[in-house]
């Protein structure tokens, strides 16, 4: 292969890596998607969403832009009515893939021949218990939070 196909190579493997990494969803992202309203939340919950916590009281919109799309959501009734509980799920076996680590790498030599990429991921441990947290909404906020302050 000459240096033109590789340099090529190196490139679409440079901006695929790019591509995925934009796919994470962080806080600053979540807040920068949700500015407006973001800004008209109370400082104390402005803190809770930076810190990624949860405070008795937040509406689904801050908990998502805190926390991020939970894994699951379950409803159940309790002796004071219907409850909507956000399911968290990091590690073990499960459809949450948070627990994941993936990295890349990949660089290009001018004047060698030194072109290389690599890929590794490190596949969540079945054997692992689940770390689990749930989020209570009741009449639409929050009733309960294993997130607190």
């Amino acid at each position: 292969m000459n240096i033109l196909g590789r340099w090529r190579g190196a490139c679409l493997f440079s901006a695929g890596s790019l591509l995925f990494a934009g796919c994470a969803s962080t806080t600053s992202s979540r807040v920068d998607a949700n500015r407006a309203a973001y800004e008209s939340w109370p400082f104390e919950v402005q803190q809770a969403v930076l810190s990624n916590k949860v405070l008795v009281g937040m509406t689904p919109e801050m908990v998502q832009t805190s926390l991020g799309k939970p894994t699951e959501v379950v409803s159940r009734s309790s002796n004071s009515g219907e409850d909507e509980i956000w399911v968290y799920r990091k590690g073990g076996s499960g459809p949450d893939l948070g627990s994941s680590s993936v990295s890349m790498g990949g660089g290009i030599g001018v004047g060698g021949v030194s072109v290389g990429g690599s890929t590794s991921g490190t596949p969540r441990s079945s054997s692992k218990e689940a770390e689990e947290k749930e989020v209570v909404f009741r009449n639409g906020v929050v009733a309960r939070s294993d997130f607190g302050t």
